[in-house]
């Protein structure tokens, strides 16, 4: 299963402008409910980097719908992604957060889940999203579907320092680690690390518990039967064909490239980061 990325032409990065431009547009205006018989979402949430589109692939194979709708590059959800794009500075703290502020991110939610959801098969299918992003705002999205279970993806912070993959840290960056975090990136990318998956972790052990599944990107490259059978049990669907979801996954050979850098940009860790390394299962 690649994960590379495949250049775009100029054509296509257009219409991925527009499509997300029109999102902007209130259309629909109004939007009808989610069905009450529709299932709770499943959603994969990580720091960017972290092998969500593997996790997202294994579900769709194993039938669950995570929208048409989707970014090219990276299978996110494009209407959830537009509404994390705007909302997730000012919901980062939620519940933490004014009356106003939560009546117009809910409005938006709303009218991004019926968009998200256009063309699945039954209003009770299995159904869910792929957006690392979600795993910033945790607790706005158990608020809104208190069932919702949250797959959890996580990579080796060493190797997430080599990433090219800092989207996320250049837009959110300056809010959330300084305005200087740029002069040092693989600092901030394991600074960014840290806090994320402290943060998620947390809250899911208080609020969600058997909602929520960790599945680390090592495990998941190197022992994917074991390992999505055990995510197949998390998500009550454990006679899931595992053969036929887990074809093409395996260890492309980046998994532990750390060890071989040999720019220094693997910056030395601090005991807490170390802690939180051997929190994750990784070995310091």
């Amino acid at each position: 299963m690649k994960i590379g990325r495949t250049p775009r032409s100029r054509l296509q990065q257009i219409a991925i402008w527009l499509d997300r431009l029109s999102l902007s547009l209130p259309i629909p205006w109004k939007v009808l409910p989610l069905d009450p018989s529709a299932p709770a979402p499943v959603v994969i949430g990580a720091t960017g980097g972290s092998g969500t589109r593997v996790m997202a692939e294994v579900l769709r194979k194993a039938g669950w719908f995570l929208g048409n709708r989707v970014h090219p590059d990276n299978e996110d959800s494009v209407p959830i992604g537009w509404f994390l794009t705007k909302w997730l500075k000012r919901l980062k703290d939620f519940p933490n957060v004014d009356s106003h502020t939560v009546a117009g991110a809910n409005r938006d939610f709303e009218r991004m889940l019926y968009l998200h959801r256009r063309g699945i098969s039954s209003p009770v299918a299995r159904w869910g999203w792929k957006n690392p992003r979600s795993l910033w705002l945790i607790p706005f999205l158990v608020h809104r579907f208190p069932e919702l279970k949250f797959i959890h993806m996580i990579r080796d912070a060493r190797d997430m320092m080599l990433s090219e993959n800092i989207y996320f840290l250049r837009q959110n960056g300056h809010w959330l680690l300084g305005p200087d975090w740029w002069r040092n990136p693989e600092a901030a990318q394991l600074e960014l690390w840290r806090i994320s998956n402290k943060r998620a972790v947390e809250f899911a052990q208080q609020y969600l518990k058997g909602r929520y599944h960790m599945v680390r990107y090592e495990d998941l490259c190197r022992k994917p039967a074991e390992t999505v059978s055990a995510v197949m049990t998390f998500l009550g669907s454990p006679n899931t064909d595992i053969g036929l979801v887990i074809e093409g996954i395996c260890d492309r050979g980046n998994i532990g490239r750390w060890r071989l850098d040999k720019t220094g940009k693997v910056v030395d860790l601090t005991l807490g980061a170390r802690a939180d390394l051997q929190r994750f299962g990784y070995e310091t």
